[in-house]
């Protein structure tokens, strides 16, 4: 037998991978012309799309302004005209998208859409609005919103990038958005809380971009979180912007001193300050004020709080520092709010709920906690410890705000606060706390 040059066996085999590949390409080919020619005639041939402008690589383009196209994971033809058509082709055609449907009337009735790219990007259009595009991250928000149904309506602005370049943004028809960022996620703003960020400068203010869709809120509100801060509105007050706050105590006012203290004839007062929110609960040891008489106030400056405006309990102790050691005391009422925080949260329903729906969730059973925390504190003293009394202040979530908001404090011999606690009483004793709140 005759030996095959080594060369000619290379070629022979190479020949035989490029007839086995040419036939691959020339079925697949073959697999998309019967595919898009089926849909032409299923949709009705010349009489529907008219007469053909041009044929391409799994796409026929007609000159009435239309397009039939191969979705090569679907394995199946999709067919594009119109408005959402052009609109395509804008955006950049074949490389922008692949149709994975044909052209489907909305829900609503009053709009028409394609899916491309196997329904991660959409193009709808309604005679009213045009023919806008929506993709990613923000279409899976709208679609999460109901589509045209819910809040938003339809797209008016294809994705557009923001003008900070970190973002991406769609506008809608009901005068909302949804805005994203890669740290951020996307989040929906409508309404009167979104014509107070625009007026602030969208993500370019202070705010910078939502961290939350418009969510209800305490006391028949709305809010919407952002990254550095929120703005939460209600109908009697309007949007109102701010950063996250902070509570304050500002000092305590003696009223009338305790009648029977052992080493000198004024008092030693001190207070014990304990905050419990729908997230958390705290407790902290003021510090010890020496001679103090009746009729005489300290101010102070002590922050007892920072963090979300969603409702807070300011428990006050105040204490005589005769026998005890405040720090065992301060450790003792710091355990017992620990556990009816931990109790109330969880009757409450509010784990794992996270984000401003919290308020609207514990506003009507914040202040409940109030008398659980005063019995639990009560509870840790006998008769004879330093104990003068003890008050508790319940926030809800709109009265932080709105006091947050607030520029100027109310003033009492030289302590400025937005909110104090009843006449606390003890030992012959009577006693104000105070307490401030300010934005972050």
């Amino acid at each position: 037998m005759p030996k095959v040059p080594i060369t000619d066996s290379i070629f022979a085999a190479e020949k035989a991978i490029i007839d086995r590949t040419s036939s691959r390409v020339i079925n697949a080919i073959t697999f998309s012309e019967r595919a898009i020619q089926r849909k032409y005639d299923a949709l009705g041939g010349a009489a529907f799309f008219g007469d053909i402008e041009r044929k391409e690589l799994g796409a026929w383009y007609f000159k009435s302004g239309a397009c039939i196209c191969y979705n090569t994971q679907m394995r199946e033809a999709f067919e594009i005209h119109g408005d959402i058509y052009r609109k395509w082709l804008e955006l950049g055609g074949l490389r922008w998208g692949v149709p994975s449907t044909d052209e489907l009337t909305t829900s609503r009735g009053d709009g028409r859409f394609n899916f491309f790219n196997n329904g991660s990007a959409s193009i709808h259009w309604t005679p009213r609005t045009g023919a806008f595009a929506v993709w990613g991250a923000i279409l899976q928000k709208w679609a999460q919103l109901n589509w045209e149904n819910g809040p938003l309506g339809y797209p008016v602005t294809d994705e557009t990038a923001t003008p900070d370049g970190i973002g991406r943004f769609n506008h809608f028809e009901n005068g909302g958005s949804i805005y994203w960022t890669p740290d951020t996620g996307a989040h929906a703003v409508w309404g009167e809380i979104r014509k107070r960020w625009e007026s602030l400068g969208w993500e370019r203010s202070y705010l910078g971009y939502p961290t939350s869709d418009e969510v209800d809120f305490s006391e028949g509100g709305r809010a919407n979180t952002f990254q550095n801060g929120g703005i939460y509105w209600w109908p009697d007050t309007g949007a109102i912007d701010l950063r996250d706050v902070v509570v304050h105590y500002t000092g305590l006012h003696c009223f009338g001193e305790t009648d029977w203290d052992q080493a000198s004839d004024s008092d030693e007062p001190y207070v014990i300050l304990s905050i419990s929110t729908p997230e958390r609960s705290a407790t902290l040891l003021g510090r010890i004020y020496e001679d103090v008489d009746g009729g005489e106030a300290r101010p102070d400056l002590i922050e007892i709080y920072r963090g979300k405006p969603y409702g807070i309990n300011l428990s006050a102790v105040v204490m005589e520092n005769d026998f005890g050691d405040p720090n065992v005391y301060r450790a003792d009422i710091e355990k017992a709010v620990n556990g009816v925080h931990a109790a109330g949260t969880l009757a409450l329903g509010l784990i794992p709920v996270v984000g401003p729906v919290i308020a609207a969730i514990a506003g009507p059973g914040l202040g409940s906690l109030m008398p659980a925390i005063a019995g639990a504190i009560n509870d840790l003293f006998d008769f004879g410890d330093d104990r003068i009394g003890g008050a508790t202040v319940t926030l809800s979530a709109k009265q932080m705000v709105l006091l947050a908001a607030r520029t100027n404090n109310s003033t009492f011999k030289g302590i400025g606060f937005k909110a104090e606690t009843s006449l606390i009483t003890g030992l012959g004793a009577s006693y104000k706390v105070y307490f401030g709140i300010v934005p972050a």
